[in-house]
């Protein structure tokens, strides 16, 4: 065996032997540290025009930004998350907003221009009086941290498309109308005198093309979703049809997609070990451990705010075998979405809670987050502990140990220099 995956199996159980695996009670349970994985603001498409234009019948809505880019509305939402963030970790004793502990809080964001630039939009809601930084590689540079498995192993996508068992989704054919402004067989056939890339053809129906139907209807109903949450006039979404309802019904399309690509196994091992791995060993760090595998963050650091990507959040999500739908929020992997890792201190031992953080649709297209109801929140119970809402940490770690690919696990962590805001 590797000396790697040697230190990362060492690390599983590293100073966690003494934790009791039973008997947690949660009425004292106190916070020790938090990591907060949470995808970016709202975007444009990362699609061109050109390349959107031949699934519709009209022009898609011009964006003020570059393909793939952080908006205006976007960082004032990030912002806004970020003042909810600084009341929720003074709640929970996490830091208190002073400058003068402003080292207790870590903000890392992925290195394309999205999340660098979410991650100062989060850090001015957070601090806005208080000098500081977020970390990030260059622009030019991947990070390991949120693309390992790209990394070493080429791109995510160039994987075959999973196939859907249930065809088609009720969504599809709302979203294909949508599209095309019509309905019908009648529809279809003008659709094809114009030569619409159509997601439901019945003249090219087989498993591979399902496959990439849904891959690409889950990227449409995403762009659509974006509309909203960018906060365009009700006729500029979806051509008018997009209200909270509709959009609601379409994301799901999204949310399937990820189901069967990012969040299902092995997938979601390859691609979302390493960053698991540590964050895994930062909460062993707090808890008192040495882990071999590199922690996040100094030990002084008690919340971690790491600005990933969709992605991250299902691979994690399959990692971890847990689901957080919500019709509230029906956008499984909303802009500014998170899971949550909680290091909490009970009567026995240390305990870890995982729980969704997930801004509404209404939220995002307004920008604000003051009001309780517009972040839906939801303690996730793992496995190991169905029955409760805080698992040990020495089973947490036990139980990963047999889900996590080791090969897929950099003990190190990359360079990260500071940024300013």
């Amino acid at each position: 065996m590797p000396p790697r995956m040697i230190r990362l199996g060492m690390l599983l159980g590293l100073g966690l032997t003494l934790l009791p695996a039973t008997g947690f009670a949660q009425a004292a349970d106190t916070p020790v540290a938090r990591i907060v994985v949470l995808r970016h603001g709202v975007r444009s498409p990362t699609g061109s025009p050109a390349e959107l234009a031949p699934y519709a019948n009209r022009p898609w809505v011009a964006w003020p930004v570059a393909p793939g880019m952080l908006t205006e509305h976007g960082e004032q939402g990030l912002v806004a998350l970020g003042r909810r963030y600084r009341a929720l970790f003074a709640r929970d004793g996490l830091w208190s907003g002073s400058c003068q502990t402003r080292d207790q809080i870590e903000v890392i964001a992925d290195s394309t221009p999205r999340n660098r630039a979410s991650g100062a939009a989060l850090l001015h809601g957070l601090s806005p009086d208080c000098p500081g930084s977020y970390l990030a590689q260059e622009p030019t540079q991947a990070n390991p941290l949120f693309h390992f498995a790209e990394k070493n192993g080429g791109k995510d996508d160039d994987g075959a498309a999973p196939i859907p068992t249930e065809w088609p989704p009720a969504a599809l054919t709302e979203l294909q109308s949508l599209l095309l402004g019509c309905q019908g067989e009648a529809c279809m056939a003008d659709a094809r005198a114009h030569q619409r890339k159509l997601l439901l053809d019945p003249a090219h129906d087989d498993d591979a093309t399902r496959a990439r139907a849904l891959k690409q209807a889950g990227s449409l109903s995403e762009n659509l979703m974006l509309e909203y949450a960018q906060g365009f006039p009700p006729p500029q979404v979806a051509w008018g049809a997009g209200d909270n309802a509709t959009i609601g019904r379409l994301i799901t399309l999204h949310n399937a997609q990820f189901a069967l690509a990012k969040k299902s196994m092995p997938a979601a091992a390859q691609a979302g070990s390493n960053l698991l791995a540590h964050i895994l060993a930062t909460l062993q760090q707090a808890a008192g451990a040495t882990p071999n595998v590199a922690p996040l963050v100094p030990r002084k650091v008690r919340a971690v705010l790491l600005v990933a990507h969709d992605t991250n959040l299902a691979n994690l999500g399959g990692l971890l075998d847990i689901d957080w739908h919500d019709a509230r929020q029906p956008d499984d992997y909303p802009p500014g979405g998170a899971l949550v890792f909680d290091l909490l201190r009970t009567r026995q031992g240390y305990a870890v809670r995982i729980s969704s953080w997930m801004p509404t649709l209404e939220a995002l297209r307004q920008a604000d987050l003051r009001a309780d109801d517009s972040l839906v929140q939801h303690t996730l119970r793992l496995p190991p502990c169905a029955d409760r809402d805080a698992c040990p940490l020495a089973d947490v770690a036990h139980w990963l140990s047999q889900r996590m690919d080791r090969a897929f696990v950099d003990p190190s962590t990359p360079a990260m220099p500071p940024n300013q805001p």
